[in-house]
């Protein structure tokens, strides 16, 4: 899929992500979501900014844990440690400032 199918694709991801239990992280690299999908499964997707690659999977819960875990003490320090910026979606205002992000590269 092209760059700009798979920001439509990482859209529709969010919008369901905002409606339920779900983790978000923004880095100027890449975006993850981790979403709830009833009991015991989740979804973890991934959307690089540079090429437009975008990786999703089903997860049980455990392993969802297991990669959220690693997500925050690898992803994220990663991001900190190389004086990159991030954010972590916990509000209307990160969620529009993802959305933009996203949509900008649909056009």
């Amino acid at each position: 899929m092209s760059k700009q199918e798979n920001a439509a694709k990482t859209l529709a991801i969010l919008e369901e992500a905002w409606k339920t239990k779900s983790a978000t992280f923004l880095t100027d690299d890449y975006l993850y979501v981790l979403v709830n999908k009833g009991p015991g499964k989740w979804q973890e997707t991934s959307f690089v900014f540079s090429d437009g690659s975008l990786q999703v999977r089903e997860l049980e819960s455990e392993k969802a844990l297991m990669f959220l875990i690693e997500e925050i003490t690898t992803g994220l320090a990663g991001s900190l440690d190389s004086g990159k910026d991030y954010t972590i979606v916990s509000n209307p205002a990160s969620q529009a400032k993802v959305t933009e992000r996203i949509k900008s590269m649909t056009k």
